[in-house]
């Protein structure tokens, strides 16, 4: 019984070297902050978490080829975020915007970011761009009436997982000083 033991064990140990190993998925975030501008003093609005439509509610890297069905939303199949992209961005506009002072004598307003496009459109096989669409609210404190704006930030990315995050991470470090600008009107409206 002995020989038959040890055939088995054999069989069993060669089946699973022959079980094709499934590489892990490249996880991404948006990369190194880009150093912010200010003086460090009183952070001058309260953050809220970013929201997203339920499409960007996970953690897939999406891209669209509209050159052949613009409808459709496809997610890398090897490739994802580290978080669902409102996370990401939550995170990356708390790190930027803690150096924005506050008005003299006028406390913190509220800010609040909606994530509505995030992904990786391609016009044609080989050629795309990161589209990063948001718009923003703010309530100033003190009653003043709530403001909104809206941006698109387009960047030209590589045809690949990678070159979308390279490309949806620029876009997002080159809409910042965009919102700070927007953010410190508001100092100079009062």
């Amino acid at each position: 019984m002995k020989p038959l033991t040890t055939l088995l064990a054999a069989l069993s140990l060669s089946a699973c070297s022959l079980t094709p190993k499934v590489p892990a998925p490249a996880v991404y975030d948006l990369g190194p902050a880009v150093a912010a501008t200010g003086d460090g003093g009183a952070l001058a609005w309260r953050i809220a978490d970013v929201t997203a439509p339920p499409w960007l509610a996970d953690e897939g890297i999406a891209y669209r080829l509209a050159y052949q069905q613009a409808q459709r939303q496809e997610h890398y199949r090897d490739s994802l975020w580290a978080a669902p992209p409102a996370a990401l961005l939550t995170q990356r506009l708390r790190e930027q915007l803690a150096t924005v002072t506050a008005c003299p004598g006028v406390p913190a307003g509220l800010l609040a970011v909606n994530l509505d496009e995030f992904e990786q459109v391609f016009a044609q096989p080989g050629s795309s761009l990161a589209v990063l669409r948001v718009h923003a609210t703010r309530w100033p404190a003190g009653g003043a009436p709530a403001l909104q704006r809206h941006w698109r930030v387009e960047r030209p990315a590589a045809p690949d997982a990678a070159g979308a995050v390279r490309a949806l991470s620029s876009a997002v470090d080159d809409w910042l000083p965009q919102l700070r600008s927007w953010l410190a009107t508001d100092c100079a409206a009062r």
